[in-house]
């Protein structure tokens, strides 16, 4: 006769079925896991001759991003334990094994802008002293560059005006964007290995710009300031607008970092493009290309180096937006823009103004050729 107590059949067959259950959902969590320690810490498929060119990389959210052979995802930050690598809090990549968001490899580290609208991936006016600013909008000569296809005015934005014809480059740069849905830019501003110290005064370290000196864009080093756009104010460059971008200066450095040559890294790496800056931006405040923000692409305040004083890479959390280090302040960074006749364009601000002054989104222009201080760059890499 079966019993219906505690030690019935029916409670133990229950029992057994319930602990079985168990058993199924802990090993699925097992795999879940694994798997999400497989694609955390490897990333990128970065074995020798490998023929694949990235991988695709879903984040515990179940939001994706391309991983470039030769990159791994970043461990979540050890100093911070809220701090998440995610690809809506800014997916981090490093081109050094078991790095994490301290960047305690010391590997270089670039973030993943999604670019989800393509129709989106134009420029945007910046804002000067709490308001908008005109460089986009003037009647001759506003602030352009090459766009992506070899006829211009596409995709110039707020007019035609603002995208001359492509080069190469930049319709190959497209081209990434609009397939992968997006690109990856330098977590920091490009500094110099070996160096913890940016100086306020010309340093003869910081002379070699043709190239045989990589970049690095990693936490802790000297801002490699004192650099030139590259050339002079002759029509020299690819883009047919001022400059030599052959010559030495922050483009030839920046497409030294991962030339076409490098066969290990599969991206291409260049001077950030005014359009993946306001595209960046955008992601941090999708009100800027509306001309409706209020933060950070606004008024930097707080949010940047504007301390009087040049600081080193990645100096101060706060300085941080989507995991990506001192786009406001610090020192402003040359791009592929050009404005007027005579200038290409530099953003972000500096050091020794302020960040209503100079926000994340100012455009300022220099001539090509000139050096200073506060002026710096940034590397940008397509896939």
């Amino acid at each position: 006769m079966y019993t219906m107590g505690e030690n019935s059949i029916f409670k133990k067959a229950q029992e057994a079925k319930d602990k079985t259950d168990q058993a199924i959902k802990n090993e699925q969590e097992y795999f879940n896991n694994l798997d999400n320690m497989v694609n955390q810490y490897i990333g990128g498929n970065s074995s020798e001759g490998s023929t694949e060119t990235k991988t695709e990389y879903t984040d515990r959210n179940g939001d994706k991003a391309p991983i470039p052979s030769g990159f791994y995802v970043v461990g979540d930050s050890k100093i911070n334990p809220e701090d998440k690598n995610t690809v809506r809090d800014g997916l981090v990549i490093s081109d050094e094994k078991d790095d994490d968001l301290d960047n305690s490899k010391h590997g270089n580290q670039f973030v993943w802008i999604p670019v989800e609208d393509y129709s989106k991936f134009h420029l945007i006016e910046g804002y000067y002293k709490g308001s908008l600013d005109t460089k986009l909008s003037e009647d001759s000569n506003p602030s352009r560059e090459a766009g992506d296809t070899a006829t211009a005015g596409s995709p110039g934005k707020p007019n035609n005006s603002n995208s001359v014809a492509g080069t190469a480059e930049s319709m190959e740069m497209y081209k990434s964007v609009k397939e992968n849905g997006g690109f990856y830019i330098a977590r920091f501003e490009a500094g110099i290995a070996g160096t913890t110290v940016s100086t306020t005064t010309e340093d003869i370290n910081k002379q070699t710009q043709d190239g045989t000196v990589k970049p690095v864009s990693k936490k802790g080093v000297g801002v490699w300031n004192w650099i030139p756009w590259g050339g002079t104010t002759v029509v020299e460059a690819s883009d047919n607008l001022v400059g030599n971008d052959k010559a030495n200066g922050a483009v030839k450095v920046a497409r030294s970092m991962y030339p076409t040559s490098d066969t290990h890294h599969k991206v291409t790496s260049t001077l950030c493009y005014g359009v993946q800056w306001d595209a960046t931006l955008n992601f941090i405040d999708s009100k800027y290309i509306g001309g409706t923000a209020t933060g950070y692409v606004k008024d930097s305040t707080d949010k940047g180096n504007y301390a009087g004083n040049i600081a080193t890479t990645g100096s101060n959390t706060a300085y941080q937006q989507k995991h990506i280090y001192d786009m406001a302040g610090n020192v402003y960074e040359w791009t592929m823009e050009a404005y007027n006749t005579d200038y290409r364009v530099v953003r972000g601000g500096d050091y020794h103004n302020d960040g209503n002054f100079n926000p994340s989104s100012y455009r300022y222009n220099y001539k090509p050729e000139g050096t200073n201080t506060y002026y710096g760059f940034r590397v940008a890499l397509y896939l």
